[in-house]
């Protein structure tokens, strides 16, 4: 598995949203790639346990059984900074069979532009 941790593209900065985000620090064309990053994927039961802790509002989705059990993964790296928004600048894919997940610019961004997921379904839960 290859990952890469967006270089020096990405920094970590108080958010004015909500507590840290994570930050374009220079400008970015649209589509880029800001980096692909490790995911440790957790079972149904672990998911259902972590929905009591803060640690779950840092969780991706990965999938749902029948029945409802959801399957949750946290990320490793600069990703996990990564706000909600329902207007979000950047894309997220999560790849359960290589454990990672990919950020890409939907927008060119400006240095200074915080870099702003949409948590989808899951955002409701994990908000």
């Amino acid at each position: 598995m290859t990952t890469s941790s967006g270089g020096s593209r990405v920094e970590v900065k108080t958010s004015p949203l909500h507590g840290r985000g994570l930050f374009a620090s220079t400008d970015i064309p649209a589509g880029a790639l800001l980096g692909v990053y490790p995911l440790l994927i957790l079972s149904h039961e672990d998911t259902e346990q972590l929905k009591s802790t803060r640690l779950y509002h840092y969780v991706f989705y990965v999938d749902e059984r029948e029945g409802g059990g959801v399957r949750t993964a946290v990320a490793f790296g600069k990703i996990s900074m990564c706000n909600h928004s329902p207007q979000a600048n950047a894309d997220f894919y999560v790849d359960a069979e290589a454990e990672t997940v990919t950020l890409t610019t939907r927008i060119a961004l400006k240095a200074g532009d915080e870099i702003l997921i949409d948590y989808e379904d899951f955002a409701d839960e994990a908000m």
